[in-house]
Formats: structure tokens, sequence, C-alpha cells
């Protein structure tokens, strides 16, 4: 009997996952194509097959990490609860994902660094600005309902996003300035992730 071919996309999705493994594992979005392939066990052609380039690959993993939180973001907004409840879950969401994705704005970084106008395009349009846009939203139902004080969107979110990513991609000052502790682990993570909200919400609150 034939052996039986893996199902496409298999190996796709096996690279993209090789490569985040690697970023979170090295605390850098640095790592080569030949231990990408190497981590996901296929030849290291198999980039070029299905990405076309490490850049194509890095572009797809992003696609990938920010994707389903848009999705999640869409469903969010049809809750029938109150804006500081909304708000309270997105934060929490926030939190979720750059402690799963640690190198998430490293990334986005080096990806629109010197990058063509379509892909910073796509990056701006299809992945950042829904996420900006949901909290927009969910800040002018709150003051609207006037459980939120008056405040500027845009500063909120970089508050949000400094907040969540301050923690996660800061290894070295854990380690140095913190007792050696090597990253955050699931019972800081949680502390923090309560520590954040309160403090983010206290700003907001009317």
């Amino acid at each position: 009997m034939a052996e039986k071919q893996p199902a496409k996309g298999t190996i796709r999705d096996t690279l993209l996952e090789a490569a985040s493994s690697l970023m979170r594992e090295l605390d850098t979005i640095e790592v080569g194509i030949l231990d990408i392939a190497a981590r996901a066990e296929v030849n290291h052609g198999m980039i070029r097959y299905y990405f076309g380039s490490k850049e194509g690959m890095l572009l797809a993993l992003l696609d990938r990490d920010v994707g389903v939180r848009i999705r999640q973001l869409g469903a969010l907004l049809r809750m029938d609860a109150t804006p500081t409840e909304k708000m309270r879950i997105h934060l929490e969401g926030i939190l979720e994902t750059y402690y799963r994705i640690p190198y998430l704005n490293r990334l986005i970084q080096a990806m629109v660094r010197d990058a063509s106008p379509e892909r910073v395009h796509h990056i701006a349009e299809e992945l950042l600005k829904p996420i900006a846009q949901a909290q927009h939203s969910i800040i002018q139902e709150g003051i609207a309902a006037g459980e939120f004080r008056k405040v500027d969107p845009k500063l909120f979110y970089f508050n949000t996003i400094g907040s969540a990513d301050g923690l996660y991609s800061n290894r070295f000052t854990l380690s140095a300035v913190f007792g050696g502790i090597p990253g955050a682990d699931d019972a800081l993570h949680e502390r923090y992730k309560a520590h954040t909200v309160e403090t983010l919400m206290a700003g907001l609150l009317a």
C-alpha cells in the first residue's frame, strides 16, 4: 500500500510553528532558515516553495498570529455586554497575545523596516488598524454610555500595547534586575495581566 501523503498545508503550518517556537525560545526574531527547517524536520527549500523567501514566511507568520485575534475582536464587538466588560475582555486578550507571542512587536517593526509600500499597507490596514479601530469603538461606546471619561484613543492604544509588550519582551531586565528570573511563567503572567488591566481601566473609568 502506498504511504499516505501529508495533507496539503501541513508542511507550511509546521514551518510557521517552527519559526514561532524558535523565536520564543531564543528571544529573538533573528532565526536562520536552516534552523527553522531543522526544527520543522524538512528541507530548507520548502521555505522558498511555500513562501517564496524567508521574508514571505515571516509575513505569513504575522498574518497567522494576528489574524485569529482580529476574528476574536469581531466577536467581542458583537457581544451583548457593557463597554466596561468589553474593554476588560479586550485588554486581557491583548495581554494573553503578547504572553503567547512575545516577539510580536519586534516582528512587526522588522517587517515594515525598508519594506515595500504594498507590504506596509497590508500590515497597517489588515493587521494593525482593525485592532486600534476596535479599541476606539469600545472607548467611544463607553464615553457615550457615561462609563468612560474622555481619553485620546490613540494614546490609550499605545498605553495598551506598551504595557502588554513591556514584560514579555524583556527577559534581560527580568534576569538582570529581578533576581535571575529567566522569563514570565504562567503565575507571573496572571499577576501581571490582572495588575495591568486594573491600571489601564483605572485611567479609563469615569
